[in-house]
This record gives structure tokens, C-alpha cells and sequence, in this order.
């Protein structure tokens, strides 16, 4: 559809998830399926680079207040660091500690 308006950009959008890890949250809020399973994205960029992007699962799962749900997102964001330190690619400090970053403005 992008293509067919001129666009030249390539990506492919994933749900990553797992309906057991979903399942914890959805009990204590069904409104979490907003973010559960996580997006995800394969793109190249402008240069021809090729990116992987993800939402930082706790800053989304935070924001339902609840600290069982706090929890699996911290536990989410430890997971996305094994599976990125797994393929050799560099984690971020805040997904790798379950720190949601500090906004800039």
C-alpha cells in the first residue's frame, strides 16, 4: 500500500509474545491486551541500515499502576536484553535494569 504512494521504504511489523506471560497481566487488567503481545518492527532506514524496534515493555505496562503488572513488564524488558545480547546486539542500560529512560524536552 506504501509502495503504490511512492514510498521506497521496507518493513515488516511482528507481534512478539507469549499468551501465558499475557495471561498474568490480563487477569489483574484485560486493557493490557492494548500492549500484549508487543509490536515490533524490521525496517531499513534511509540509508539502507536495517533496524529492529520494539516499545520498552515496562514504560507501557507501568502505566496501568497495578505492581503485579509493573513486574511482568520489568521481567519482559529483561527478557528483550537476553534475546538482543543473544544476537550480539548491543542492550540498552534501561532495558537491561527496568528503568523506563528519562524523557528529553
Amino acid at each position: 500500500m506504501f509502495r503504490a504512494a511512492g514510498d521506497e521504504g521496507r518493513c515488516v511489523e511482528y507481534l512478539m509474545g507469549n499468551h501465558v506471560i499475557a495471561e498474568r497481566m490480563f487477569r489483574h487488567d484485560p486493557a493490557v491486551l492494548l500492549h500484549a503481545p508487543l509490536r515490533t518492527t524490521i525496517h531499513t532506514d534511509a540509508h539502507g541500515a536495517t533496524w529492529f524496534r520494539v516499545d520498552q515493555p515496562s514504560t507501557h505496562f507501568r502505566s496501568y499502576d497495578n505492581r503485579t503488572i509493573t513486574t511482568v513488564g520489568i521481567e519482559l524488558d529483561l527478557k528483550l536484553a537476553t534475546l538482543l545480547e543473544h544476537l550480539g546486539v548491543a542492550v540498552p542500560d534501561a532495558l537491561a535494569t527496568g528503568r523506563v529512560p528519562a524523557t528529553t524536552g
